[in-house]
């Protein structure tokens, strides 16, 4: 079991939220549906210091990265092999 921030995490990957480490952003996070131990998946992580885009019960979700940094995450599954 290893955690990691969400930033590094890989893309198209099922994640579990492990915890997040800025306590005045939980509420917010919790708000947004991102909650310890909720599946969520990371689809895209922008260059330059763009955003990170997450999936979180089929909807969409933007984060700036170091807001996403204060997210620790566990992969769950790897994507398929095409």
């Amino acid at each position: 079991m290893v955690h990691i921030e969400l930033t590094k995490a890989p893309c198209n990957q099922t994640l579990e939220v492990i915890t997040v480490s800025d306590a005045s952003w939980e509420k917010r996070f919790e708000s947004m549906g991102i909650r310890k131990g909720r599946h969520i998946r990371k689809i895209a992580s922008q260059p330059f210091g763009g955003p990170v885009v997450i999936e979180v019960n089929g909807s969409k979700i933007s984060l700036g990265r170091n807001i996403a940094a204060k997210i620790e995450v566990e992969v769950l599954a790897r994507p398929l092999p095409v």
